[in-house]
C-alpha cells in the first residue's frame, strides 16, 4: 500500500499494524451509524412560548341610581309685575257693591230604585203521554202447496215437456243450478221445496218461450221468484248450435228453522 522509503519504518508499521486499521474501521461505523439515526429522527421542535395568560376581573356594577318621578321645580319667573293703572274712570274696588249671593238650586229628590222582579217559578212541563203503539198487520202466511213438489211430480212434467218438444230437440238437456234467498216475509217458507223449471236456449243464449214449471217449490210466491230468477240468467254458456233445454233448479237459503 505505501511504497518503500516514502514513510519513515517506525511510522510505517504503526501505520500498517490491524489494530489501528480497525479502530478507524469502528470510529467510520459508529460516524455513520450517528449520522443515519439523526436523518431518520430529527431533532424536535424548539417549543413555542405560549402567551401570557390574560387576568380577568370581575367588577361589580354601581347600584341601580332609583329615577324619581318628581317634576322638576319650574323656572323663576322674575319679579311681580306691577298692577296696571286703572282705565277712564272705574270706580276704585272698596266703592263696588257687594256680589249677589248665589241661587239656591233645588236639591234633587233621590229617585227610590225601582223593584226587583220576582223569581219566575217555571212549571214542570208535564210528558205528554205516548201514543199507543200501532199495531203492524202482520201478513198472512201463505199456505202450503203439495201439488207438483215430489221427485216423481217433478220427472213426469219433464217427460212430458220434453215430448212436446219433439222433433225441433235434438239434444239432451241441460242441468243448471241456482241459489236464492228467501223473501223477508216472517217465517211461512217452512216446507220450502226446490223449484225446477225448464226453458229452451236458441244459439244465441236467448229464452225461446216462457219457462215451464216442471217441479213446485209448494209456495206460490217462491215459484215466481224462481220464475224471476230463470228470465234475468245468462244462458250464454247453455248454448249450442241449436235449440237447447235446460232444466234450472232453485234452491233456497236462509230456511226457515224448525217450529219457528
Amino acid at each position: 500500500m505505501f511504497q518503500k522509503g516514502f514513510l519513515p519504518p517506525s511510522l510505517r508499521s504503526r501505520l500498517t499494524a490491524p489494530l489501528l486499521w480497525c479502530f478507524l474501521a469502528s470510529g467510520l461505523a459508529h460516524t455513520g451509524l450517528w449520522y443515519g439515526l439523526r436523518w431518520l429522527d430529527p431533532l424536535p421542535e424548539p417549543p413555542v412560548p405560549l402567551p401570557a395568560p390574560i387576568e380577568v376581573t370581575f367588577v361589580e356594577p354601581a347600584p341601580a341610581v332609583p329615577i324619581r318621578n318628581n317634576p322638576p321645580p319650574p323656572p323663576p319667573l322674575g319679579k311681580p309685575l306691577p298692577p296696571p293703572p286703572p282705565v277712564g274712570n272705574v270706580p276704585p274696588v272698596a266703592n263696588l257693591p257687594p256680589l249677589p249671593p248665589p241661587p239656591e238650586f233645588a236639591k234633587p229628590v233621590p229617585t227610590p230604585p225601582p223593584p226587583r222582579p220576582k223569581p219566575r217559578t217555571e212549571a214542570t212541563p208535564t210528558p205528554l203521554p205516548l201514543p199507543p203503539p200501532v199495531d203492524t198487520p202482520t201478513l198472512p202466511q201463505e199456505a202450503f202447496d203439495p201439488a207438483n213438489t215430489s221427485t216423481a211430480d217433478g220427472l213426469g212434467n219433464l217427460s212430458r215437456w220434453i215430448a212436446s218438444l219433439q222433433p225441433e230437440l235434438t239434444r239432451s238437456p241441460k242441468l243448471l243450478r241456482l241459489t236464492r234467498t228467501l223473501p223477508p216475509r216472517g217465517c211461512p217458507w217452512a216446507q220450502a221445496e226446490p223449484a225446477v223449471l225448464g226453458v229452451v236456449v236458441n244459439p244465441q243464449g236467448q229464452i225461446e218461450g216462457t219457462p215451464e214449471l216442471l217441479r213446485s217449490a209448494g209456495y206460490a210466491t217462491l215459484n215466481q221468484q224462481a220464475r224471476q230468477a230463470v228470465m234475468t240468467h245468462d244462458f250464454t254458456e247453455e248454448a249450442a248450435e241449436t235449440l237447447q233445454a235446460v232444466m234450472v233448479e232453485v234452491t233456497w237459503e236462509n230456511t226457515c228453522p224448525s217450529g219457528a
